[in-house]
């Protein structure tokens, strides 16, 4: 068995430390005491105003509404202290304007404002006296400048009149027409833009005015897709024959019917 030839760790005296010298303690205890009292003094009101007033004001989402409008709306303004502006009362002050459907205010560290919006989008045109908008979702728009509306189709039939701006219209000739501008809307079909008026005031029917002045019989709701189809296809035709009809009937199985002008117009005064 082989000798341990190693060098043995013995337990060697203790050092400690002894007190540390007065003068460096009362020097330390000076110069926190010197610190606290130069940051007391410090102009810290003027220097927040300075490092975080608002500079950068940015607006999302706006289309039909401009970013100065959607700004004054909230109450948000350059030079405003970034920490002391309400982001919950500006959201809210927001969504009391009826064109704002949804509203989100953020702060941008360190003198920023980020306010993001979504629109109503107006999709047909209403009678209030003058023209209103609504929403897909029924929600009246007053416009946004007097005389100043969306080109979109007008809804024959219904009125508005004395309904505040922002009132939500659930009545069934007002989702009737919703339900057509809906149907004419599919991108495929390539209608919606062809559409000056959606008249429900009609009970059996619903008749569109196209931009041309033609008349479109058709049914009380939306027929599908097919027949629809059917009323492109002819439009088309029509167009590229150089004929100009004065009434389309579309309220038929399998079938549209096409009147030419002087047909239309003897028939409507028959």
């Amino acid at each position: 068995m082989g000798l341990y030839q190693g060098r043995a760790l013995a337990a060697g005296p203790r050092r400690t430390r002894g007190p540390r010298p007065l003068p460096s303690r009362v020097l330390r205890v000076a110069l926190v005491m010197l610190a606290l009292g130069v940051l007391v003094q410090l102009p810290w009101g003027t220097l927040r105003a300075r490092l975080f007033k608002v500079t950068d004001l940015e607006v999302v989402g706006a289309h039909y509404l401009d970013a100065a409008r959607v700004l004054s709306l909230a109450g948000l303004a350059p030079g405003q202290d970034v920490f002391a502006a309400d982001l919950a009362r500006a959201r809210q002050a927001l969504l009391l304007d009826p064109r704002v459907a949804s509203a989100e205010v953020r702060r941008r560290l360190p003198q920023g404002l980020s306010v993001r919006i979504v629109e109503r989008e107006p999709v047909m045109l209403v009678s209030h006296g003058v023209p209103w908008e609504i929403d897909s979702g029924g929600v009246l728009l007053p416009p946004l400048q007097p005389g100043v509306v969306a080109d979109v189709p007008l809804l024959v039939g219904p009125r508005f009149l004395g309904l505040p701006a922002g009132a939500r219209v659930d009545r069934p000739d007002v989702r009737r027409g919703l339900a057509w501008v809906r149907a004419l809307g599919v991108p495929e079909l390539k209608l919606a833009g062809q559409v000056s008026e959606v008249d429900v005031s009609d009970a059996w029917l619903t008749a569109l005015t196209l931009l041309d002045g033609t008349r479109v019989l058709a049914p009380v709701w939306p027929p599908g897709t097919a027949r629809l189809s059917a009323l492109r296809a002819t439009l088309l035709d029509l167009k590229q024959r150089g004929i100009t009809a004065g009434e389309v009937d579309l309220r038929f199985d399998n079938q549209v019917i096409v009147r030419p002008v002087a047909t239309a117009e003897g028939r409507q005064r028959g």
